[in-house]
């Protein structure tokens, strides 16, 4: 549904003397200026990312000592193994390690994805005795590892040696391992830098790529054709597309719209994607068909799909990850049913949502904690409890540190892990209906809810919408979390025409200073849609191509009665 917003906060307004050295609309330098630009070459940087500006992996903490047991066990034919996470990040992680290992000429890593039920989150010793079965003498984690200090140590007691490469947060304590490499460590000269676990595992990959180089070895693989996964990866795992992750996305959709891979080329085509790839397709379309591996079967089908060069092959898992995800679709459905119906009857704490119940289905729950957050505009946590262990997963909101306030309620917990937007956890259940009161009280007043003014970028005029602007708006892009798309406001627009389909969504049409505006079908209730009232309009413009032609559309945020 569309917001109606009880009231608006406008970031700016259109200026003419912003930023007035760049050439580009006033409404958009304005634009530029509200999102915290004050400097031109600021402006043209972030409007033209680039692999130039990445920096030098060689100077991330721990990636020296990396690269050099890794040159070691490549030099000696080492039998090399990769545990990685079951989740989008970690199958891409995975992915990109045994592609390049393989491309480099080393025989292909082991590969251990834990199972998403029996495992649960981060290293275990089964999949650790698994892989020292097989021979693995080093071990790599992928998107895990930077908590487990007891596994890194039981590794080490089997005589395997190991390199954590992680991105969530950091404890006091990193593992006792050849080398910790995550950006997250204060001391980290990438400190600040939001990477993925598949972020993290390209700079490890490209430094290693530049050591082979150094020794003169030709023939070494094209990396930037690896950024595709990189990408998916990135935008799935809803890490802030700034800085070095804009670049990483941009030059990936670049890789993805040219030359797929047959897994991906497989993937978009069961998708039924049948235009160029945008980020927003990672993140809806094609990240939840490589997820729902890991959440309802085997993650494993994610990896070969990213792995395979055989089309025929690609085709059908891809088939069957697009099943998967139906079938994720029908378990993500009940119990988001049940969760709203279990809090429907309760009085939930003013400041976070926790729900519960029996085996519900452990793949679904940080997606419906995600639908939860959303929807009650508080942190979420929901649990399923099997055989008197709760295992769970949370979701936050901006301005609230969720691992952080896991942290001072870890009495209550097993175990817990993350990053300040999503986490997961496994508890007694006796202490369950402990956790909602002690976390209530301590994310206390982080949390504002009800009646949130609405944001928006800018308060524009109907003339500001111009072809010129809705061009320099597609160098904004890619959008995602921490660059969303951008919302102007238009008071005291007049509804003049209106069409309601079967499903509820409603078309509108829009009049301002003479000027006639289509918006795209959108579910904004029928309250405020009468022909002939007047609204203030929080959009996002968009530009679609027509027979040719291209037109303008608004893409309904917020609406709110006109005064």
């Amino acid at each position: 549904m569309v917001c109606i917003a009880p009231e608006w906060v406008i970031r700016g307004h259109v200026d003419d003397h912003a930023l007035p050295s760049l050439d580009f609309t006033p409404a958009f330098r304005s634009l530029m200026r509200c999102r915290g630009m004050r400097d031109p070459d600021e402006v043209m940087s972030f409007l033209s990312p680039n692999l130039g500006q990445l920096k030098d992996p060689r100077v991330m903490k721990g990636m020296d000592e990396a690269c050099q047991r890794i040159m070691k066990a490549i030099d000696t034919a080492e039998t090399i193994g990769v545990f990685s996470d079951y989740d989008v990040d970690g199958v891409c992680s995975a992915a990109l390690i045994h592609r390049f290992l393989v491309g480099v000429g080393c025989k292909p890593p082991v590969i251990f994805i834990p199972d998403r039920t029996s495992d649960g989150y981060g290293l275990n010793t089964r999949g650790i005795d698994e892989l020292h079965g097989l021979g693995v003498t080093l071990m790599l984690t992928a998107d895990c590892g930077i908590t487990a200090r007891e596994e890194v140590g039981y590794a080490n007691s089997l005589g395997m040696d190991v390199i954590v490469t992680d991105h969530h947060e950091v404890d006091q304590q990193v593992p006792d391992a050849c080398s910790v490499i995550n950006p997250k460590q204060s001391d980290c000269l990438f400190f600040g830098e939001d990477l993925c676990g598949a972020g993290v595992v390209f700079h490890l990959i490209v430094a290693l790529r530049a050591h082979l180089r150094e020794r003169g070895i030709a023939n070494l693989p094209n990396l930037k054709e690896e950024l595709d996964i990189v990408a998916m990866a990135t935008v799935a795992d809803a890490v802030a597309l700034s800085g070095l992750n804009r670049v990483l996305v941009k030059e990936g959709l670049t890789v993805l719209n040219s030359t797929l891979r047959v897994g991906l080329a497989a993937l978009v085509k069961v998708a039924g994607i049948r235009k160029e790839l945008i980020s927003r397709d990672l993140g809806y379309i094609l990240g939840p068909r490589i997820n729902a591996a890991g959440r309802i079967a085997d993650a494993r089908k994610a990896f070969d799909l990213l792995t395979t060069d055989d089309a025929g092959h690609a085709h059908l898992l891809a088939q069957e990850l697009d099943s998967l995800n139906r079938q994720r679709q029908v378990h993500e459905q009940r119990v988001l049913g049940l969760a709203l119906g279990q809090l429907r009857n309760s009085s939930p704490p003013a400041n976070v949502i926790v729900a519960w119940g029996s085996d519900w289905h452990i793949g679904v729950l940080g997606i419906v904690a995600s639908r939860l957050a959303s929807l009650y505009s508080r942190p979420a946590l929901v649990i399923s409890v099997m055989d008197g262990i709760g295992i769970g997963s949370g979701r936050s909101i901006p301005g609230v540190d969720l691992h952080g306030a896991l942290a001072r309620a870890s009495s209550l917990l097993n175990t817990f892990g993350g990053h300040k937007m999503a986490v997961g956890l496994s508890i007694a259940e006796e202490r369950i209906p402990l956790l909602p009161t002690a976390m209530d009280e301590i994310i206390g007043s982080q949390v504002h809810v009800k009646e949130s003014p609405f944001e928006v970028d800018l308060k524009i005029s109907p003339y500001d919408l111009t072809p010129t602007l809705l061009d320099e708006l597609e160098l904004l892009a890619p959008f995602g979390e921490g660059n969303p798309e951008p919302v102007f406001l238009i008071p005291s627009m007049e509804i003049v025409g209106s069409k309601v389909f079967d499903n509820g969504q409603t078309k509108l049409v829009l009049r301002h200073s003479n000027r006639l505006f289509h918006t795209l079908r959108s579910p904004v209730g029928n309250g405020l849609c009468e022909t002939g009232s007047y609204l203030d309009v929080a959009f996002t413009p968009v530009k679609m191509r027509l027979n040719g032609h291209d037109y303008l559309y608004l893409s309904l945020k917020a609406l709110a009665a006109s005064r």
